[in-house]
């Protein structure tokens, strides 16, 4: 039996959300496929932690027991996360980014101690993670705002190993909304099981 950790992070309520709602139909079709595996559910927006920012003000205790250590042991309980990701003014939601500022410590989940080159080994190599994301605008339309290269890079400094994410873009656009977020789905659905089955 696999552990999976689910984060949903999008800032839009859940019943709006195309991010939460591909999201789910993934999750559907992983458990299809893995029925014996236990998932935990996060929503990032409801988490006390993934809503507190880095600052001077902040700096001598952000990196705590209660809202870092705890989250650190927690990933390294895991064996798989699924991160879930809409694209906010060209980056990750802000509670993403704060959760992601919480768990980044070093000796925790990286180290520079036995690096023989200078970058730093990711600790938390027990993780395999799926990145599922939305974004308004055409795929590659803000090469300088990729929020899922972003993720990509930063769940591979930390050690973990990436499936290959998903990525359902155009959302704002009015070809878009002339189909119902189920008709879409039926689009990628085949890319979503195939995923599933590789997880």
């Amino acid at each position: 039996m696999k552990k999976i950790l689910v984060l949903y992070s999008s800032p839009s309520l859940k019943t709006k959300s195309s991010a939460n709602f591909f999201a789910n139909k993934f999750i559907e079709e992983y458990q299809r496929i893995h029925p014996e595996n236990e998932i935990k559910f996060y929503d990032l927006n409801e988490l006390k932690m993934a809503n507190i920012t880095l600052n001077s003000l902040n700096m001598n205790n952000f990196f705590n027991q209660e809202d870092s250590l705890n989250y650190i042991n927690e990933l390294k309980s895991f064996d798989k996360l699924i991160i879930i990701t809409s694209m906010t003014n060209f980056n990750i939601p802000a509670v993403l980014k704060n959760y992601i500022d919480h768990i980044c410590l070093a000796n925790e989940t990286f180290s520079y101690k036995y690096s023989k080159k200078g970058d730093a080994i990711g600790l938390l190599d027990n993780l395999t993670v799926q990145i599922i994301a939305t974004q308004g605008a055409p795929k590659g339309w803000y090469p300088w705002g990729d929020h899922v290269a972003y993720l990509e890079g930063t769940c591979k400094f930390l050690g973990m190993k990436i499936n290959p994410s998903i990525l359902i873009a155009g959302t704002k656009l009015k070809a878009f909304s002339e189909k119902t977020l189920e008709q879409h789905y039926e689009e990628f659905k085949q890319e979503f099981i195939s995923k599933a089955k590789t997880f």
